[in-house]
């Protein structure tokens, strides 16, 4: 099963080359990764991604309260 998450660069100004589209950058304003992946999680645990806590949208399943 996936465990989707938005990640994006530690620092901005760095360039990585994207682990599975050859010729490409990892992008700049970060994209969805799958917190499963084995070569994703490398990244993370080496400094190069962090993972958005706060990305706009709730969790799957969880809706803000209505307000009256």
């Amino acid at each position: 099963m996936t465990n989707l998450v938005h990640a994006r660069l530690a620092d901005a100004a760095h360039r990585m080359p994207h682990p599975f589209r050859p010729n490409t950058d990892f992008p700049a304003e970060g994209q969805t990764i799958d917190r499963e992946d084995p070569v994703w999680m490398q990244l993370v645990n080496d400094g190069s991604l962090i993972l958005d806590t706060q990305t706009g949208t709730p969790p799957e399943g969880r809706r803000p309260a209505k307000s009256k």
